[in-house]
């Protein structure tokens, strides 16, 4: 069973450069081992100071970021799909200029690759994930 936010949160995290939250080391790609949605969310809680899924705010960064690391491969990152509306773990909609995602895709989770827009995969397919430290949405 796929555990999806049933609330919100304390509302959206402010946006930060992407390269800020790695300089700072707020960003961890795991990229060792690959897991499904929700082994991923549970591997990030776990995490020293706790943490969860990536939540964009820097989206182009982002995607910058993991095309350096683990080019051509898909990413586990916060975002989801339940009841047809695309959502970020911290409440916020997933806009289109954010994902192409087909709305109608119920119960599915998303992923990134290298320099490509974001697009929703089965929650229970493994994949590598990137984690934001500190934070941990519902």
């Amino acid at each position: 069973m796929i555990r999806f936010p049933t609330g919100k949160s304390d509302g959206p995290i402010p946006y930060i450069d992407f390269s800020t939250l790695v300089e700072k080391d707020c960003i961890h790609l795991e990229k060792s081992t690959s897991m499904n949605f929700e082994k991923s969310r549970d591997y990030c809680h776990g995490l020293p100071g706790g943490g969860d899924l990536f939540v964009a705010g820097d989206l182009t960064g982002m995607t910058q970021y993991i095309a350096t690391h683990v080019p051509d491969t898909h990413v586990i990152i916060g975002a989801f799909n339940k009841n047809g509306q695309n959502k970020w773990l911290d409440g916020r909609s997933v806009t289109d200029q954010e994902s192409n995602a087909d709305r109608s895709h119920n119960n599915e989770c998303f992923q990134v690759k290298s320099n490509e827009m974001m697009h929703t995969h089965e929650c229970n397919k493994k994949e590598y994930f990137l984690c934001q430290k500190g934070v941990e949405f519902l």
